[in-house]
């Protein structure tokens, strides 16, 4: 009876574990105001500053969209370079020595007409507040495979002008990982 007791347990045990895994290649997902956010579908594209000059400098830009959400990430951008964790790239906006006024970050929400947008932008409001603030690390960008992977977060201020929504969005812990350039 033991010995069929053991195996009836270990039969139990085997059967419950299942491989329930799920991959996000290419993937975009962080914290937004401190509850998890994912994209569903990610895009990546390249927009040279000056093609007739050097068509291999400008900027990077990544999209990504869930359901009627869209958080755009762009920032100065070499397409010719390639970039390793050992060499990565560093962006920052915001009250710090280090500052780069070249990103840019929005968070959009539209639905039926109505649209809720929060963005960075380099500079100030006239009444002197603050512009938001922005981190963007990109630590590798394959450029036989033409996929981007890094970190970001960011903190985006309302630019409407109800008062009845939040005055900033927040995204820490945000990762980016193997998005295709288009």
């Amino acid at each position: 009876m033991k010995k069929f007791f053991s195996i009836f347990i270990l039969t139990v045990a085997f059967w419950s574990c299942e491989s329930d895994v799920k991959f996000s290649d290419p993937g975009f997902q962080g914290r937004k105001d401190n509850y998890a956010w994912r994209a569903d579908v990610t895009t990546a594209h390249f927009e040279a500053t000056d093609p007739a000059t050097d068509p291999s400098e400008g900027y990077l830009i990544i999209s990504a969209y869930k359901g009627l959400e869209v958080v755009s990430l762009k920032m100065p951008f070499r397409i010719d370079q390639g970039i390793t964790k050992f060499n990565p790239e560093i962006f920052t906006l915001g009250p710090t020595a280090d500052v780069s006024d070249d990103i840019f970050v929005s968070y959009e929400y539209e639905d039926g007409g109505f649209a809720l947008v929060y963005a960075t932008d380099p500079g100030e409001y006239p009444d002197g507040d603050s512009v938001g603030n922005a981190g963007i690390t990109i630590n590798e960008y394959d450029t036989t495979e033409h996929t981007v992977s890094g970190t970001f977060k960011f903190n985006a201020k309302y630019t409407g002008t109800s008062t009845i929504v939040n005055d900033n969005v927040n995204f820490q812990e945000g990762v980016f990982y193997h998005i295709p350039l288009q």
